[in-house]
């Protein structure tokens, strides 16, 4: 059938090749001339923006009707299918990362950059699940509601480079070149004399200095870029050009944070650099950025649109002229907006299909676009309010990580093709394998793919004991993408079977729903959290730590951060695998404020016509669609 299976946790490569391809790109891999690009017929006009049908009735590249799903009740549970996944090729097992090598002298070299060969033109029609939160790339914890939105418009120091097949090579965006010196504790960037923000005005090295300070704030919110804190020790402006980065330690993670599109620069003189002055970042009124794109309107629950920076700094880029986000939650719609070629691409990796929506998709457009399945890029699980009673209790905490039923998630939302839900991701260098978990109280099943009796019967003495042995009744907060409210009925439907507790399942509209969360109004909530980088540093931080991207009730042991701070700085791969060890064993078995279920695949498409895709290593990205042109 043509599948295209993308699964990192055999195909992870480690981030040691992509530091040898940066050193290519910043030291000696000087680019080629670039010659003009060749005449090309132009992508097909997007309709005016007209009243739309919906999409189950346009016809082929009519403009789909942009909609939310409903936030009653959940859809019906989707039965397990036949239609299996083909596997992709062997590839090698995870290894773990070496520090990065010092790469010599200052380096003058050109960012390597890709000969423009492609056809301009065209407004390109895209599709992405949910509504916009807020404008705060620095704030931002989502990919679909803060930062896919701001990441036309928008440029960070590198970034992963979307024109190649190699999954974790790493380029300048803003930066045309770096070096690496002192032990691998001193990065020293370039930047171009040519580089503008929207407004005309110069960027420069106080931009970047002043964007990389505003990552390490702790008094505000920062779920994805506050992620570079533990690395960086200082940041200087050596010159108006030139960007001097001192870490804590040598550490090959930092250059791949701060390469994900959650980690922008910001112009200086339009945010201001007084914290109590700054302008609100959230609001749309005061977007202003440097790259491919500019937006040029915004309907809530339809569309964003962008038209192309015919001033970009980077020559020859970007190819099309504009594109339109529709916006399109409900999966039914979704499925068809695809297949009525009224949307031709996923803006980011994340479709709100899952791998059975995937399936049906591939079969429908077979030969005329591409599904991919590509994972684990994310979990999916139960997120418990440890600040609310009875959640509070740690014995309720751990009944319910006890009880769910992890394989019966698996089937249902992943045709079987997710991996178990354990603590840290399995089968990577610095866990358990699958076999192990699949033997673990809480993970493990009988040999008729029953829920296990010892698991029930221990989480029944656990509720019994903490005053709760006929259960009790609660809610669950799902935003409504990626089938989560699907996902919390299932878990209602287990924790009522089993432990007598009566859920209420409560969907909102994903950017509602950051609302709820944020402000802790919630008891249980059904999520996900995308893997930024497969490493322990963004795994724990990104998941267990108490400013963690989904930990909003700021649950943190001791015993975690105890860990975790002594991994970070580890250097022997076996000493810091058995510290990583050690933390995993004790999420499995003493407490936990997340109960994760999968580690699952997101499943994006592309359409034949749009050249130069190549699938991203993570949800954050390739996101800024600079090198994609359209063509017949």
């Amino acid at each position: 059938m043509g599948f295209k299976r993308v699964r990192y946790v055999k195909a992870i490569i480690p981030l040691m090749l992509a530091l040898a391809l940066v050193a290519i790109v910043s030291c000696g891999g000087a680019a080629e001339d670039e010659a003009a690009p060749t005449a090309a017929p132009v992508a097909t006009a997007a309709p005016a923006a007209t009243a739309a049908p919906a999409a189950t009735a346009a016809s082929p590249g009519g403009q789909p009707q942009a909609t939310t799903a409903a936030a009653n009740t959940p859809t019906p549970v989707p039965q397990p299918a036949s239609t299996a996944i083909a596997m992709s090729t062997a590839a090698p097992d995870p290894t773990a990362t070496p520090v990065p090598e010092e790469t010599g002298e200052a380096s003058t070299t050109a960012q390597a950059m890709a000969k423009p060969e492609g056809k301009y033109g065209g407004v390109i029609d895209m599709h992405v699940a949910g509504n916009v939160a807020h404008w705060n790339i620095m704030e931002c914890g989502s990919g679909g509601t803060c930062m896919s939105p701001t990441s036309p418009f928008s440029n960070g120091l590198v970034h992963y480079n979307g024109e190649t097949p190699e999954p974790l090579d790493i380029r300048g965006d803003l930066a045309t070149g770096w070096t690496v010196t002192e032990g691998g504790t001193r990065y020293l960037f370039d930047l171009p004399e040519d580089a503008r923000w929207h407004d005309g005005v110069a960027i420069t090295s106080d931009d970047v200095v002043f964007s990389i300070n505003e990552m390490l704030r702790t008094d505000v919110p920062r779920p994805r870029s506050g992620q570079i804190r533990p690395y960086v020790a200082s940041t200087e402006a050596i010159g108006p050009y030139q960007v001097q980065i001192d870490l804590n330690f040598p550490s090959s993670a930092f250059l791949a944070f701060l390469a994900t599109d959650f980690m922008k620069m910001w112009p200086k003189h339009h945010v201001g650099d007084d914290p109590d002055t700054q302008k609100n970042m959230r609001l749309e009124e005061n977007i202003l950025g440097s790259g491919p794109f500019k937006m040029v309107e915004h309907e809530k629950d339809s569309v964003y649109r962008w038209e192309k920076n015919e001033d970009y700094f980077k020559e020859g880029l970007p190819y099309f002229d504009g594109m339109n986000y529709f916006i399109i939650n409900d999966s039914s719609r979704i499925l068809a907006a695809y297949k009525a070629e009224q949307v031709l691409m996923t803006v980011y990796l994340n479709s709100n299909m899952n791998v059975r929506a995937g399936q049906e998709l591939q079969e429908d457009r077979e030969g005329k676009g591409r599904v991919f399945f590509a994972g684990p890029t994310l979990w999916h699980g139960m997120l418990i309010n440890t600040e609310k009673e009875p959640f509070n209790d740690v014995r309720v905490r751990r009944a319910l990580n006890l009880i769910l039923h992890r394989q019966a998630f698996n089937e249902i939302f992943g045709a079987g093709e997710y991996l178990i839900g354990s603590p840290l991701p399995p089968d990577q260098w610095f866990g358990r394998t699958t076999e192990e978990w699949l033997d673990w109280p809480g993970l493990r099943q009988t040999d008729d793919g029953q829920k296990h009796p010892d698991d029930i019967a221990e989480a029944q003495r656990l509720m019994a004991e903490a005053g709760y042995p006929e259960g009790f009744e609660t809610t669950i907060l799902a935003a409504n993408f990626l089938s989560f409210p699907d996902m919390a009925q299932v878990a209602a439907d287990q924790m009522e079977r089993w432990l007598g507790i009566k859920a209420t399942v409560q969907p909102e509209e994903p950017a509602a729903g950051y609302v709820r969360y944020e402000a802790g109004d919630w008891s249980l909530g059904f999520h996900g959290n995308g893997i930024l980088v497969m490493d322990p540093d963004q795994l724990i931080a990104g998941s267990y730590l108490s400013k963690a991207t989904r930990n909003y009730s700021g649950w943190e042991p001791e015993k975690i951060r105890e860990l975790y701070d002594a991994q970070i700085v580890e250097t022997d791969t076996e000493k810091r695998r058995q510290l990583v060890l050690e933390m995993g064993d004790y999420l499995a078995n003493e407490d936990t404020h997340v109960a994760i279920t999968t580690w699952a695949m997101l499943v994006p498409y592309v359409d034949n016509r749009i050249k130069n895709y190549n699938v991203a290593s993570g949800f954050a990205n390739h996101t800024n669609k600079e090198h994609l042109w359209y063509e017949e």
